[in-house]
């Protein structure tokens, strides 16, 4: 068993030291050397450790790896007839590894499938080390599907043997697509829409359901902290999809995105990029890592990361100006053979003025001349440019500050449990003075719109936490996946909106500058001093502690099934004061006459501590099966209830209910070409429950009660790895019918707002082989569509269908002792006019509030790594 020994050896004291193939000394046929003899395996599922060393034994070779890398990882096994490349391809098919084989033929390095060519790279898919072994051997690597990270599946189970259905944007796609943030990344994913601006981007669609469920490494961020989301720092983005309290705590019943973030490289990595592009794009994005010498704490204890970008301009909007810079240092410890601490931060700085959108209004003065067709439905966004803004040349930059700090420990007590803490603590700050729509008002100007300063600011706290064991165990000829874990959420914010003043626009012909700065400058100690037209004081604060268990048993080596639950109690504390008008009797007319009644912080603060304590509990089922008749294809489905978000507190003072949700899905799942290529198949219905709806809904003070009840189905098609060693792909296709059916305010039968009946993705990417010619050459492309989609759930108005192109092409070279990669992107090639989402949650609601897609753009970029 001198594999096992070389295995140990490596797992206890070789982290990041390369190793030569000429120490190993074990005899191979020089036809395995070169991986075309085949051999008969019968390789049972299990351990990949176990997995590993059996090929090791039956084909006399070497294997050499560091032991974090096959940590809880497992192989479907291996029954056949194989040659060397393609056994080891299977084995570690869906694990984020890949394989090198020595220049004599006698030793195997399991090293990850972007640094298969022996360095490090920006779209390395896990934080391990490599270990150098002279000769190259054929791996996957490219656009083939990352391991799926626990902190958010929270299991040691593989993806493909789990009833659930995970969609993973990779590193790799991302800096294809040269994607600056998170909205554009999430559009690779079927199902899931951006209703984001330029200042916020926590807001997406995810089946048919509004979520603000943005996770962290498996810990929520919360709506308390105001904030788009830069690339620079991202390994992956992971969605998971339905239902998802179980895992996650309260949450919307479409799914939840989970941010998945660099952590530090034992071996050195260095990354400089300068990007250039339309509308004065300038931006700079770094990544530095490596190891720490600290000889008190031992050899290659101790690694770090530091990464961020500084971005300016790059905004197409008229009168929109951006700076941001974002921070994102991290370090490892390795405090022992068993245990390891990560600790890192991010902080934000941006000062933009925010796009607030365009309005929806039918009527063109410029190609109909008939004012009565004013008076026909408003359906679709105004005929103007994407460029054109609302807001006014002297607008002030809005700003936000965040900081963030976490850590995760780990620590394994053996080769079966696994002990893992996370914490996450948050703090923002967000101002915001800028102009939003009132509506069209004036009969004899329909295209008039008219506009108020808002004021708002909102400073918000919040700390996520969880302690997850997991492990495995047999009995009675059945593997049993365990987790045990618990986790916390506390978010506490003071948020003032207010709103002033009357400065009409033509949005056909607008005519800027009718605004004072001093106005602009004015809009925040106006609201606090309750000189406003209107003010909202609001302090929310929210506690949540979830229990849960899942156990994943594993029979007859195909078939698993999932059983588990979540017992969650949450706490919610509000207070809020606006203003209002009460209706007097004049002394000296005798007229009847609506006198201001400002709202105050004090009085906001003095409700939140009258106000009572919305308590809640409950417990969450799951139960899923999955069904393997060959290990490429599996069959599965499940059944999950959702605890979803508060309904605050009806006219008596007593809390509604929560709202609830429920979801059943099925699917297939199938790891085609030799498992290059990962599809899934998702069919669901999801329906969430206790909504809020007015009792009389003419009535504009009428009580609410929590009768509402929507229902989201459909169908989801996910594509992801190469079709050939040279091209990759990533696909998505989803059709969904979200619809109220149930509601007291005329609403039932009415389609959901926002997302899209139907929508899809297609992206590919060409590298040229060695032998083409055109060696170092990447080129791809792809188009981003989807149908009409209602803006509202009252389907007032239209975002319009569209389809957009975009397409890439890269060099790269060594020169210097460094490799190079020039890039260009063009998006929008056609010049399509389209409106990706439109604002339901910052600014202007509705119809006032639609997103115009950029038009056609160009990005640059220039990279060196060493």
């Amino acid at each position: 068993m001198s594999s096992v020994i070389a295995a140990a050896a490596l797992g206890a004291f070789m982290t990041g030291v390369g190793a030569s193939g000429s120490s190993a000394r074990a005899a191979i046929p020089p036809e395995e050397r070169s991986g075309t003899a085949r051999m008969i395996y019968r390789i049972e599922p299990s351990a990949m450790v176990s997995a590993l060393n059996t090929l090791a034994d039956k084909n006399g070779l070497h294997v050499l790896y560091d032991s974090r890398m096959t940590e809880g990882l497992r192989t479907r096994g291996l029954k056949g007839k194989y040659g060397l490349h393609e056994a080891l391809d299977r084995i570690l098919s869906g694990t984020g590894l890949t394989y090198r084989l020595s220049a004599d033929g006698r030793a195997v390095s399991i090293v990850l499938a972007q640094a298969a060519t022996g360095t490090q790279s920006d779209a390395s898919p896990v934080a391990l080390p490599t270990i150098n072994v002279d000769g190259g051997g054929a791996g996957t690597g490219g656009y083939s599907a990352p391991l799926v990270q626990q902190s958010t599946t929270k299991i040691a189970v593989p993806t493909f043997d789990l009833p659930i259905s995970v969609q993973t944007v990779p590193r790799q796609v991302i800096q294809d697509q040269d994607s600056i943030l998170l909205q554009e990344t999430i559009q690779n994913v079927s199902g899931v829409r951006s209703n984001n601006s330029n200042l916020e981007g926590y807001s997406f669609n995810i089946r048919g359901f509004e979520t603000q469920n943005v996770y962290r490494n498996g810990l929520l961020i919360g709506v308390a902290i105001p904030q788009v989301y830069d690339t620079a720092n991202l390994q992956s983005v992971e969605v998971f999809k339905g239902p998802a309290t179980y895992l996650f705590g309260r949450a919307d019943p479409g799914g939840v995105i989970n941010r998945v973030t660099k952590t530090p490289l034992d071996a050195p990595y260095y990354s400089l990029t300068e990007q250039f592009g339309s509308f004065h794009l300038w931006r700079q994005v770094w990544d530095l890592t490596g190891p720490v010498e600290l000889p008190v704490l031992g050899d290659n204890a101790v690694a770090y990361r530091f990464a961020g970008a500084y971005t300016n301009d790059g905004e197409f909007v008229d009168f929109i100006r951006n700076e941001f810079l974002f921070l994102a240092p991290s370090i490892a410890w390795r405090i022992g053979p068993d245990t390891t601490l990560v600790v890192d931060a991010e902080y934000t700085n941006q000062n933009t003025q925010s796009n607030v959108g365009q309005p929806a209004i039918s009527y063109d003065p410029t190609v109909n001349t008939d004012p009565a067709s004013v008076r026909r439905p408003n359906l679709y966004p105004a005929n103007i440019p994407p460029y054109r803004s609302f807001g006014e040349p002297n607008q002030p930059p809005d700003r936000v500050r965040s900081a963030l700090i976490a850590y995760q420990l780990t620590h394994n007590f053996d080769n079966h449990w696994k002990l893992t803490n996370r914490f996450l603590a948050t703090r923002a700050t967000l101002v915001k003075s800028n102009l939003f729509a009132n509506g069209f008002f004036d009969p004899d100007n329909p295209f008039v719109l008219d506009r108020s300063i808002g004021y708002q600011k909102l400073t918000g706290t919040n700390y996520s936490a969880n302690l997850d064991l997991t492990g495995h165990f047999d009995i009675l000829g059945a593997r049993n996946d365990v987790l045990i874990g618990a986790d916390y959420f506390y978010s506490f914010y003071n948020y003032i909106f207010s709103g002033s003043g009357s400065y009409p626009i033509n949005v056909f012909n607008p005519i800027y500058g009718s605004v004072p700065t001093s106005d602009f400058r004015s809009a925040g100690p106006m609201a606090w001093n309750g000189n406003a037209d209107f003010t909202g004081f609001s302090a929310v604060q929210e506690r949540d502690l979830g229990i849960y268990v899942q156990d994943s048993i594993t029979l007859f080596e195909n078939l698993h099934v999932l059983l588990g639950g979540r017992y969650d109690l949450s706490d919610v504390h509000r207070g809020a004061s606006r203003t209002t008008f009460a209706e007097v009797i004049n002394p000296n007319t005798g007229e009847s006459e609506f006198v201001k009644i400002p709202s105050s912080f004090g009085q906001a603060a003095q409700n939140f501590a009258n106000s009572p304590n919305q308590h809640y509990q409950k417990l969450s089922p799951r139960i899923g099966i999955n069904y393997q008749p060959v290990p490429w294809l599996a069959f599965y489905g499940s059944y999950t209830e959702s605890f979803g978000a508060t309904n605050g507190l009806s006219t008596t003072g007593a809390p509604f209910p929560p709202q609830l949700s429920y979801g059943w899905e099925g699917g297939v799942k199938a790891e085609l070409l030799d498992r290059r290529l990962l599809a899934t198949l998702a069919f669901f219905q999801i329906t969430k429950a206790n909504i809020l709806t007015p009792i009389d809904p003419n009535d504009p003070f009428s009580e609410d009660r929590p009768i509402g009840k929507a229902r989201s189905r459909g169908v989801e098609v996910d594509i992801l790895g190469k079709l050939t060693d040279e091209l990759n792909i990533i696909a998505s296709y989803s059709h969904i019918d979200a619809r109220i059916i149930k509601d007291n305010g005329g609403l039932v039968g009415n389609s959901l707002g926002v997302y899209a009946p139907d929508s899809g993705s297609l992206w590919l990417t060409y590298a040229f082989p060695n032998d083409s010619g055109l060696e170092g050459w990447t080129i791809g492309g792809g188009v981003f569509a989807a149908s009409n989609r209602w803006g509202d759930d009252v389907n007032s108005f239209i975002l319009p269908a569209y389809a957009r192109l975009d397409a890439m092409a890269r060099y790269q070279f060594l020169a210097g002792g460094a490799k190079w990669s020039a890039q260009f992107n063009i998006n929008n090639i056609a010049d399509t006019r389209y409106y990706p989402g439109n604002d339901t949650f910052y600014n202007n609601f509705g119809r006032f509030g639609i997103f115009a897609g950029a038009p056609r753009n160009i990005r640059a970029s220039l990279r060196v790594e060493f």
